[in-house]
């Protein structure tokens, strides 16, 4: 689970995501934690906290991450996900509407990426997810409506409506 988008913020939890266990998690932290350790960007532990920290998962939106610069916030990390992964679709794509682009027929067989690695189809459709143009990169895709496949080009049935920061607004059944 990620961490939270509002409300307070507690340091052994952010410590527990940003080692890869959860923020809700009981996984095991050694004492001390240092936020200067949670926030460096290629992770590790040379402030002296006494666990080890990965390198930041920069797939997270960058208002979803620290930035490694100081002053250090545990702010920074409303959102963050150390363990986010983009998953991969194919689509028929229309700029115009959701009609168009649920027509019966065959996606390309490009690949787009959106930020909710859970599910094939997003889970929200409120701008909460992203879509990509490559699993890493940070180039969205083009303001429209895609029907959504899977990898291997069988539809969800399903299609989303994204704007030109490629943010995930809206969606339904084709």
């Amino acid at each position: 689970m990620a961490v939270p988008t509002s409300g307070s913020i507690e340091m052994l939890k952010l410590a527990r995501e940003r080692k890869g266990f959860g923020y809700t998690s009981s996984g095991t932290i050694t004492s001390p934690i240092h936020l200067s350790d949670l926030s460096r960007l290629s992770g590790g532990n040379s402030s002296g906290s006494g666990t080890s920290y990965p390198a930041v998962n920069l797939l997270n939106p960058s208002t979803s991450r620290p930035d490694g610069s100081d002053p250090q916030s545990m702010g920074e990390f409303r959102g963050y996900e150390q363990n986010l992964a983009r998953a991969a679709f194919q689509f028929i794509f229309s700029a115009s509407s959701s009609s168009s682009s649920c027509v019966a027929g065959l996606p390309s067989g490009v690949e787009y990426y959106h930020t909710d690695g859970n599910n094939q189809y997003p889970s929200a459709l409120d701008g909460t997810f992203f879509a990509y143009t490559t699993a890493t990169g940070f180039t969205p895709v083009s303001a429209g409506f895609y029907q959504v496949f899977d990898t291997s080009g069988f539809s969800t049935n399903k299609f989303i409506q994204t704007n030109s920061s490629g943010a995930i607004i809206g969606g339904g059944n084709c």
